[in-house]
């Protein structure tokens, strides 16, 4: 009684996976990426200046356990189009600020509305280990 229940149970989850033409159903990837609004989200990330390629650019490395890893993401000195944190320090950012943001390639990077404040970034050293 009990293997029959549960071939049941089985059989009406594989149909429901199932579609009327007989395709599997796959989850929808959204081809947008979700902006991380909150504040304190990009506080639990790791951050390292590995290179200074340029007066206005910088390689860093970011690694965040619950989205993204990026081993060299080139970063490009920017002015601030709206109010944030600086994810390094944790200070405020204000709209007109010069700061660092992540180059925008293909696929969009999830840490895309990241900014590190450009004084706190061009204050630090490789040795430092900002």
């Amino acid at each position: 009684m009990q293997a029959a229940l549960e071939e049941h149970r089985t059989r009406q989850s594989t149909m429901a996976l199932l579609s009327a033409e007989g395709e599997l159903h796959l989850p929808v990837k959204s081809r947008h990426v979700r902006p991380m609004r909150d504040d304190g989200y990009f506080r639990k990330c790791v951050i390292r200046l590995l290179e200074r390629t340029s007066p206005t650019s910088a390689t860093i490395a970011w690694s965040d356990a619950t989205s993204c890893c990026y081993g060299a993401q080139l970063w490009r000195r920017r002015i601030a189009k709206k109010a944030g944190v600086c994810c390094l320090s944790g200070q405020t950012i204000a709209k007109g600020n010069a700061v660092y943001r992540p180059r925008r390639v293909r696929p969009i990077p999830r840490n895309i509305d990241a900014m590190i404040l450009a004084a706190v970034l061009e204050t630090g050293s490789l040795e430092e280990g900002i």
